[in-house]
This record gives structure tokens, C-alpha cells and sequence, in this order.
């Protein structure tokens, strides 16, 4: 990424040229895009009956996970969120639903440091807070990019942002610290690397992060993350003491089947459950998994490694995330916009091929397509368009060697 591009006023939209045809498409996955947010919140967020909506459903969904660990950790029972039973039974006395549709806590006890104070507003006073902050911290990502409001809200509508939103989900919040470590990376690595390390709450979506700031030689931004993470670690223990580490030990990582706790298993766009619907058994997918895993580390570590301008690495990387974790769900997309605007930024420079304006289109509908398109066939398509984006970034046309 090119200095000026930190500093650019022009209008990001305004440098990509789009023909008749392809404009109506974009204007209409965009109508589409706005229908599902305001659609999916009137669902979602409808009071039907206390706080359940008229679809059965927590107002909220997933936030009552949210909440119910926030009152666990400040009643001083910060153990007890890894309980399946009692964290199942918290959320339906809060909402009336007996079966909620998030009814595990996965995060290890450094999350409860980030979500322990959403219980002290009322329930949906919260969720309100915790939606909005999520969407204007990544908003402010991505104007530290493009510093063009059109193109802000554009990539806000992206479907995977809608999922959380409407889901009350923390995607937008890893997307804001992953994407905002990775746009800080080159000039603020010690402000990057603490940001990176407050992502460790979703240990899963930074497997190919550490490896490629080593092969990048990012060594500031390595003490940053270390001492975050550390210190966030040494934190939780001192407030929740050492049985929130102990439980997050025996239920999370001690053998409690993950998968069989969550659903659907549709949505979630990893390639170890695409492999499992198609038909393959634990170890055969497991094997596929680490294999595309390797693949990406890499065919994205050699970017790193090549010190690429930051637009194609970064990129790269966030379109390869997904890829390397076989625990991934609709709505971490999100950080796929930190990847979008950075690729605007690109388009703008040197123009955007046809193929790739057709393969972004496609990643545009993903979140929702892959889900569709599996629940109906039991084919997971994402990890596919993913893979083609990461083989697109690396076959971009003259590229331009970053300067050691």
C-alpha cells in the first residue's frame, strides 16, 4: 500500500469504472444488502413477548451469551460460564427461549475481561451499546482508510456485518481490532501489535496472524501482541481468579465436542465442516483442513515474507483467516471488509479486471448464499470463493514489491 493512499481525498467509489451492466448489479446486491439489515433487525430485534421476538428467538440471539457471561463474571462465578448447563439455563430465564440458538461460551477467560461490564445496562439498552460501538469502531477502521464516507457505509452493508448486527454477535469488534492492527501495522507497530493482542479473545481467527508478522519481521508488533496478550491473561486471573482458566481447559479444549454444541453447521464456512458435509468423516476432514491450512501458510507467508505492499498481504491474509480455522461462523466475515476496502484502494490504482469484479460479487453474497446453498445441498461453497480470492490477490497484476 502505497503512502498516499493514507492520505487520499479523492473519492475511493469514484476510481473504479464499472460498465451499465455491472453498475446495475452492484447497485442492486447493494438494494438487497440494505433490505437484509433492516429486514433481519425488525426480526431480530422485535419484542414479542418479554424478550423473546415474534420468531421465537432472544431479542438479540446470541447476545444473551454476552450477557449471561457478564453476569456470571460479576457475580463473581466467572468458572461457571463454561458449565453448558447452568450458561443454557441463565439464558432462558433471561429470555423465556428455552433452547437458544448461541447456548455454549467459547472464548477463553480473557473475552469475560471485554464483555463483563454489558450486564450493568439494562438488556436492551445493552444491546444497543454493544451493536453500535461494534459497528463504529470498524467504521473508524475503515475511514482511517478510505476517508470516503460513500465508501464507508457501503462496505458497512456487507452481509457478513448485517450478521452480526442482527445476530448481536462480536464479529465487527474482531474485524475493528484485526483489521485496525493490520492498517496500523507499517506505522503504528507497537498500537497494531495491542490491538492484534486484544483479538486473542477469538484465539481461532489469529492462527495465520502470528505466523506471518515472524515472516514479515515485525518484531514491535510481536512485543505488542506478547505483552497484550500476557497481560490480559495475568488480568483475568487476578479479577476471576485461576477455576475460569480451569474450566476453559476442561470444557473447551478437554474434549467438549464443539461442533455437535453449535448450529447449524451450514453457516459456518470452514473448510473442516464444508468437508464434513460433502461426506468425509472426522479424520479425513481434519486432514483436508490442516492440508488447505498449510497451503495458506504458505502461499500468504510468502507475501509476508516478500514484504508485498500492505494491500495485497493484508488482504490476502484476511481472505485466508477463514480458511485456516475449522471454527468459523457467517458473521466472522466481517473482517473480509478491512480486505474490500483495501482492494477499493488497489481498484482505484491500477483498475479492477473483470474477473475479479465477478469473484468480488460473488464474496460480496457469500455470507448468505454459502448458507443457503448449503442448508439446501449440503455443499459449503465458501471456502472455494475464498481460496479463488486468495489466488486473485496473489495473481493481481503489477504488484509492487514493498520497500524493506
Amino acid at each position: 500500500m502505497t503512502a498516499g493512499a493514507w492520505t487520499q481525498r479523492k473519492p475511493v467509489l469514484a476510481g473504479i469504472r464499472l460498465s451499465t451492466f455491472e453498475l446495475v448489479i452492484a447497485v442492486a446486491l447493494l438494494a438487497l444488502s440494505a433490505y437484509l439489515l433492516v429486514g433481519g433487525l425488525a426480526t431480530s430485534w422485535a419484542t414479542g413477548s418479554g424478550l423473546m421476538n415474534g420468531a421465537g428467538l432472544a431479542v438479540g440471539r446470541d447476545f444473551t451469551m454476552f450477557w449471561s457471561a457478564s453476569v456470571l463474571a460479576l457475580e463473581g462465578n466467572a468458572g461457571s460460564v463454561y458449565d453448558l448447563q447452568l450458561i443454557r439455563e441463565l439464558q432462558g430465564s433471561l429470555t423465556g427461549v428455552s433452547d437458544p440458538a448461541y447456548p455454549v461460551w467459547l472464548y477463553p477467560p480473557t473475552g469475560l475481561l471485554l464483555v463483563a461490564p454489558v450486564s450493568l445496562l439494562p438488556y436492551k439498552a445493552s444491546l444497543v451499546v454493544w451493536t453500535v460501538a461494534g459497528l463504529g469502531a470498524l467504521g473508524a477502521v475503515l475511514w482511517r482508510m478510505l476517508r470516503d464516507p460513500a465508501a464507508v457505509v457501503v462496505l458497512l452493508l456487507f452481509p457478513a456485518v448485517s450478521l452480526c448486527l442482527i445476530n448481536g454477535q462480536s464479529g465487527v469488534w474482531l474485524a475493528a481490532l484485526l483489521g485496525g492492527g493490520l492498517v496500523l501495522l507499517d506505522r503504528r507497530p507497537w498500537l497494531a501489535g495491542i490491538l492484534l493482542g486484544v483479538a486473542t479473545v477469538k484465539p481461532q481467527m489469529l492462527l495465520l496472524v502470528a505466523p506471518c508478522l515472524l515472516l514479515g519481521r515485525h518484531w514491535r508488533a510481536i512485543g505488542g501482541l506478547a505483552a497484550t496478550f500476557l497481560g490480559m491473561v495475568a488480568l483475568s486471573v487476578l479479577v476471576f481468579g485461576i477455576s475460569a482458566w480451569a474450566g476453559f481447559f476442561d470444557s473447551v479444549l478437554g474434549g467438549v465436542d464443539i461442533l455437535g454444541q453449535v448450529r447449524p453447521l451450514e453457516r459456518m464456512p470452514s473448510v473442516f465442516v464444508a468437508a464434513s458435509l460433502a461426506g468425509l468423516g472426522s479424520g479425513a476432514a481434519t486432514a483436508v483442513q490442516v492440508a488447505v491450512a498449510l497451503l495458506m501458510l504458505a502461499a500468504v507467508g510468502w507475501l509476508w515474507l516478500k514484504r508485498f505492499p500492505m494491500a495485497i498481504r493484508g488482504s490476502a491474509l484476511l481472505f485466508a483467516v477463514p480458511l485456516v480455522t475449522p471454527y468459523s461462523f457467517d458473521y466472522d466475515l466481517a473482517i473480509l471488509t478491512v480486505a474490500f476496502a483495501w482492494l477499493l484502494l488497489e481498484g482505484g490504482r491500477r483498475g479492477v479486471l473483470r474477473r475479479e469484479k465477478v469473484l468480488l460479487a460473488v464474496l460480496w453474497v457469500a455470507p448468505i448464499a454459502g448458507w443457503l446453498i448449503a442448508n439446501q445441498t449440503g455443499v459449503q461453497l465458501t471456502p472455494l470463493i475464498l481460496l479463488a480470492c486468495v489466488w486473485s490477490v496473489m495473481r493481481a497484476p503489477r504488484i509492487e514489491t514493498a520497500s524493506s
